[in-house]
């Protein structure tokens, strides 16, 4: 059984690892950049555990305001390999795209490396679209695909 909650303190060097175990250098976040996102005010982040309490997922978005809309971007969803395809990234993005909703987001972005096509397929089956290509975005050697979402 997965339970959803908010972030705590303590959970950032889980997410840490977390996010090491399922991105390679480069793609992974540093220590910094995750306790950026996790306190910064635009941010928000969910995280899963299971039934012993261990983080088996979790999820970071922020939202902004641009041209007068609110936009969000999605910065990472980590899922461990063990738990995968059970629905549990399902779970965390939609906690996300409610949270999005929420506070009045009109639609959601997101950029995911060009050679990753179970996420790129994953994405499109949650509705994401693929809007534009950034060379070079991971380590300034692998291209990410933009992808966005209208949310209604």
């Amino acid at each position: 059984m997965i339970q959803l909650r908010g972030v705590e303190r303590a959970d950032l060097d889980a997410l840490f690892a977390l996010d090491h175990k399922c991105f390679p250098p480069g793609i992974a976040y540093s220590r910094a950049d995750l306790r950026y996102y996790l306190s910064h005010p635009r941010s928000f982040s969910v995280v899963a555990e299971d039934a012993a309490k261990s983080i088996v997922g979790f999820a970071i978005a922020e939202s902004c305001l641009e041209g007068g809309k609110r936009i969000g971007h999605v910065i990472t969803i980590d899922v461990t390999p063990e738990a995968r395809r059970n629905g549990l990234g399902c779970m965390l993005m939609d906690a996300l795209l409610d949270r999005l909703r929420n506070v009045g987001t009109t639609k959601v972005r997101l950029e995911v490396a060009i050679d990753n096509a179970g996420a790129q397929a994953f994405y499109q089956q949650l509705g994401f679209v693929k809007t534009g290509r950034i060379r070079g975005f991971y380590q300034g050697k692998l291209d990410a695909l933009t992808m966005e979402k209208l949310l209604t």
